[in-house]
């Protein structure tokens, strides 16, 4: 009895002091402004305080008194119990002898914040009991609500269709239920239960427990749980439908509208096995449409085998999939029909067996429990998944082989169109059955990416190679030339003096030599002058006069006895003075040609065509084209003669009514054309000594390294045309 006493009075004053503790730190803030973390040594009084801790601030042990309910607790797992006040909810972790309470007890708790893994959670130090408590009312929330973590350790009701209730694998362990609440998946645990609850698939119940989760090492949210204490916190709304009872639905008839909405419970679905993969999936097609069936069973099934399946229908991306499903055999049926497709077209048609060609474009590459092939048809890229057989693939599927691949279609989304709302599919896997489905149409060509690469690595190899060979012998080579390199100094040295001396000397000679070249020049083009004009003279005013002469000494001789034939001899000695006259202004105007050195090329042949123009002759034309540009000296005087030439020919031979004189500059060069409309004549026969000065044209043609081209033929005048390149321009 005095122990007894003792321990009471020692209990009633720990509780008082701890009392007075959180009276005297009312008006103290617990938490810091930068997150919560804690800096006071102040008593957490309610559960929100400690929830409202940072990880930091909670990893301080702050003290913590704290009265309230029990909302689950294990006792087989001592070690930890959930707590809730009129503030929050939070989880306590048992360090020490596992405490005497019950789901209801209302107590009071001493201890310490810690952490958590992820919300903070409380050390317990001491427990008291006060009795028997009511459990808070469950709030009540959806799965999707779940997921934002705020209702952690909180009591809770969620409604929902349950999915699947798989029993305990051994006896501590829980019954773990997949329930659909809010168009989301939530797992819920249920610590006691009979047999008979695993019996609830596809019945609509409301589960009322304590929200938990699974974390990270990172202190994140992976999937909320919730956790019931047994069966008895699991209302039945409405009960399982038997399966026989469920009225068959076509497959297209899933997730089309309905005033209804969508299904959210089990549907009876009938059609033919188009293929499967063992432990994973069945497809299946009806008259409408098809679907995949989510099958880990080994069910011994055959393509072509009617079937009929029980599941909950789901959408995943452009897929439609029948998810806890049970599979049942009705009989044979006959072999699926293969259509013959494209990636494209098979796009649309979802769960179809298609044989689409296309060119492999990289090797095979693996997946989960299946080879993946990245194949191209057109335009549009698509995969072919193929189950592994435990074997290495064919060698010939190598990059560029065409394959022709019959398997089961599957459009998705590429991960860069989930952004947009996009209303077809981007992407498409083929799911082949067997390896037969998989068939060679053309080998790849030998030159393949791969060994592109590799020839191109051996190639690059070899030259740096190379190249550090190379780098080697020039180090080797430069040691060893150190002494001729400054042999070679010393020569450059000598050497530049001589280049100077050189260069001054060279120079001096140079100036020499271009007086001389320019004396010369002057000189020959004297000569040249006097030897034209001798032979100007010569050709036509000396043949003239002696013409002239001869006429007036036979009119002589017929004076008196003959008056007609004297008056017929006087009028062709008057025509061949006044001939003569022309070919000494002819001449003379051959003499102003000098003035090109006063003037343009341009001016001085607008000069030319001036004097032509009063000899009374043919009518002269001049024309520039282009724009004009610098002629040299040199390369001018040439232009000119030989536009004087074919003008000189024009006048003397051909007879001519007009004559054009037509100058064009152009990016290549400079052209010379002289036509006339004259009588013309036959180049080939023309002789090189004649009156034409063909061999004068051609000499200067030669000095300029130009183009001279002769068009002429008897009645079609004659065209005159001399191209100078223009390097010429530059270095006559």
């Amino acid at each position: 009895m005095l122990f007894s006493f003792v321990l009471s009075t020692m209990r009633v004053c720990k509780v008082a002091v701890w009392t007075g503790l959180a009276l005297a730190c009312t008006s103290t803030s617990v938490l810091a402004e930068s997150g919560g973390a804690a800096v006071s040594n102040a008593i957490l009084t309610n559960a929100a305080m400690v929830h409202a801790l940072s990880p930091e601030g909670a990893g301080n042990n702050l003290p913590v008194l704290l009265e309230g309910v029990v909302t689950h607790y294990r006792q087989r797992f001592g070690d930890r119990f959930f707590f809730q006040d009129t503030t929050d909810g939070v989880y306590v972790a048992v360090r020490g002898a596992v405490p005497d309470v019950r789901v209801g007890d209302r107590i009071r708790i001493e201890g310490f914040t810690e952490a958590g893994h992820y919300a903070p959670v409380v050390r317990l130090m001491g427990l008291e009991k006060l009795g028997r408590g009511e459990l808070p009312k469950p709030e009540y929330v959806t799965a999707a609500a779940l997921a934002t973590g705020k209702y952690d350790s909180r009591r809770v009701e969620v409604r929902g269709f349950v999915r699947s209730a798989s029993p305990a694998s051994h006896t501590n362990d829980p019954l773990v239920i997949q329930l659909r609440s809010g168009g989301k998946d939530l797992l819920v645990l249920v610590n006691d239960y009979a047999p008979a609850s695993t019996n609830t698939v596809d019945a609509e119940v409301i589960v009322r427990g304590v929200a938990a989760g699974v974390f990270s090492w990172q202190r994140q949210l992976l999937e909320p749980v919730v956790i019931a204490g047994s069966d008895q916190d699991i209302e039945v709304l409405s009960p399982p439908q038997a399966l026989d009872a469920l009225p068959v639905k076509t497959i297209q008839s899933l997730f089309r509208y309905a005033p209804s909405g969508f299904p959210e419970r089990r549907v009876r679905l009938r059609g033919q096995l188009l293929g499967r993969q063992a432990g994973k999936w069945l497809a299946v097609r009806d008259a409408t449409s098809g679907l995949f069936v989510e099958s880990p069973d080994n069910v011994n099934l055959s393509p072509g085998d009617e079937v009929e399946v029980f599941g909950f229908p789901e959408m995943r991306e452009q897929t439609l999939w029948l998810v806890k499903a049970v599979v049942r055999k009705e009989g044979l049926g006959a072999v699926p029909e293969v259509l013959a497709s494209s990636a494209t077209n098979a796009m649309r048609h979802p769960c179809e067996l298609h044989r689409i060609e296309g060119v492999l474009a990289d090797g095979p590459r693996p997946g989960e429990g299946s080879w993946v092939l990245s194949l191209r048809d057109g335009g549009a890229n698509f995969e072919v998944w193929l189950p592994t057989t435990g074997g290495a693939h064919p060698a010939s599927w190598r990059e560029g082989a065409r394959l022709a691949v019959t398997g089961i279609t599957e459009p998705f989304f590429l991960p860069r169109d989930r952004q947009f709302m996009y209303p077809f599919p981007r992407g498409l896997r083929l799911h082949a059955r067997t390896p037969a489905d998989v068939q060679l149409v053309q080998g790849a060509p030998w030159w393949t990416s791969p060994r592109i690469t590799k020839t191109v690595l051996i190639s690059l190899t070899g030259a740096l190679l190379l190249l550090s060979l190379t780098t080697l012998a020039v180090a080797f080579l430069a040691r060893k030339n150190t002494a001729l390199r400054e042999a070679r100094e010393q020569l450059c040295a000598a050497r530049d003096e001589l280049a100077r001396r050189f260069n001054l000397r060279t120079g001096e000679w140079q100036e020499e030599l271009a007086a001389r070249h320019a004396a010369e020049a002057d000189f020959a083009l004297l000569t040249a002058e006097r030897t034209r004009l001798a032979r100007e003279l010569h050709d036509t005013l000396e043949q003239t006069l002696a013409s002239a002469a001869l006429h007036l000494d036979a009119a002589s001789g017929f004076f008196h006895e003959q008056p007609t034939e004297t008056e017929r001899l006087m009028s062709a000695a008057t025509q061949q003075l006044r001939q003569g006259q022309l070919e000494v202004r002819r001449s003379v105007w051959n003499l102003r040609a000098l003035a090109l050195e006063q003037a343009t090329l341009p001016e001085a042949l607008r000069q030319l065509g001036k004097a032509l123009a009063d000899t009374h002759g043919p009518v002269v034309e001049v024309r520039c084209e282009g724009k004009p540009a610098l002629v040299p000296p040199g390369a001018a005087s040439h232009v000119f003669r030989t536009a004087q030439e074919g003008v000189t020919n024009a006048l003397k031979h051909a007879q001519a009514h007009k004559i054009e004189i037509i100058l064009e500059f152009k990016s290549e060069g400079v052209e010379l054309r002289v036509n006339d409309d004259g009588c013309g004549f036959d180049p080939a026969a023309a002789s090189v000594n004649g009156h034409f000065g063909l061999l004068g044209l051609k000499e200067r043609a030669r000095a300029l390294r130009a183009e001279l081209t002769l068009d002429s033929s008897p009645g079609r005048g004659t065209r005159l045309r001399l191209a100078v390149p223009a390097s010429q321009l530059k270095d006559s």
